[in-house]
């Protein structure tokens, strides 16, 4: 957002307050008397009467007619939402890059239809419009944070530190898997393939506390969603153990019919955030373990 135009609009937007608070207080003041003088309490009181008919009287005079009085601040307005349409975009960029640039983080514009921006491991979606921005991972959104590059990177530090925990274990995350798969198979034959939205409730249990499985309750409980679904596989594959104690992981792809229910379906993103859209995920013999 460019400071100078922002600037002149608050000083014409404050101006035209303080015209309209003065033009306004004769109207306040007589509002105040007569609703003391709706009062019965007060009509039995005549000396109150008198001061207040007194009140009424000293009133100045207004004559102003608001359309009149705002035409200034609307025409500024006006100026001001055509320049900012103009403006932003490319100043918006420009700060987001020094800022990111600053602080030693990764940064690319992707597409400027829609604008989208790259604040590595994150995108970030702009609305110039609304004056805010998305941050996502795996096409979902993290948080929504103003249009604003410090605003932006302080959500970046803040998810990033939320999701890159330090005890993950891909062996033990393959395990967790595992397990949430056989229960969602429920007797059926190894290999079948299940949903991923329908292993996520599942792989979210497994991850809770010990405290949460002797007191079940919303303070016990720790939040597993998709986007944490998705850092994670992509953090098994980029470990690559995708294969343990005989058994391999699949992933299956989304149809293009299958990705437009984007419910359905998790986009994986590799370290440059491409990627593409998963819908199933399976267990089955690795054969390079059986060949051994």
């Amino acid at each position: 957002m460019n400071p100078e135009s922002t600037s002149e609009v608050l000083s014409a937007l404050r101006d035209a307050q303080k015209r309209l608070t003065d033009l306004a207080r004769p109207f306040k003041d007589a509002e105040r008397c007569l609703k003391e003088l709706s009062e019965p309490r007060t009509r039995q009181d005549l000396k109150k009467v008198g001061v207040l008919l007194s009140r009424l009287r000293a009133l100045p005079p207004v004559q102003t007619e608001l359309a009149a009085e705002l035409a200034p601040l609307v025409e500024t307005l006006e100026a001001f939402v055509r320049e900012q349409e103009r403006s932003r975009p490319l100043y918006f960029g420009r700060s987001l890059r020094e800022a990111a640039e600053a602080q030693g983080v990764a940064f690319s514009a992707l597409t400027s239809e829609p604008p989208e921006y790259r604040l590595d491991p994150f995108t970030v979606g702009a609305d110039f419009r609304k004056g805010s921005a998305e941050l996502r991972y795996a096409r979902l959104a993290v948080c929504e944070v103003d249009l604003d590059p410090e605003a932006l990177l302080k959500a970046r530090l803040k998810m990033l530190e939320a999701l890159q925990t330090k005890d993950f274990c891909p062996e033990l995350f393959f395990d967790r898997l595992l397990t949430a798969y056989r229960r969602v198979l429920g007797g059926r034959a190894m290999g079948e393939r299940i949903n991923l939205v329908d292993l996520l409730p599942e792989v979210a249990f497994l991850g809770q506390s010990e405290r949460f499985r002797k007191d079940p309750s919303r303070d016990h409980y720790q939040p597993y969603g998709r986007v944490r679904l998705a850092w994670d596989l992509a953090r098994l594959r980029r470990s690559g153990s995708l294969s343990r104690k005989g058994l391999r992981l699949g992933l299956g792809s989304a149809t293009m019919a299958t990705t437009r229910n984007k419910e359905a379906v998790l986009f994986l993103e590799d370290e440059t955030g491409r990627g593409q859209y998963y819908l199933s995920l399976w267990f089955a013999p690795d054969p390079a373990s059986q060949g051994a």
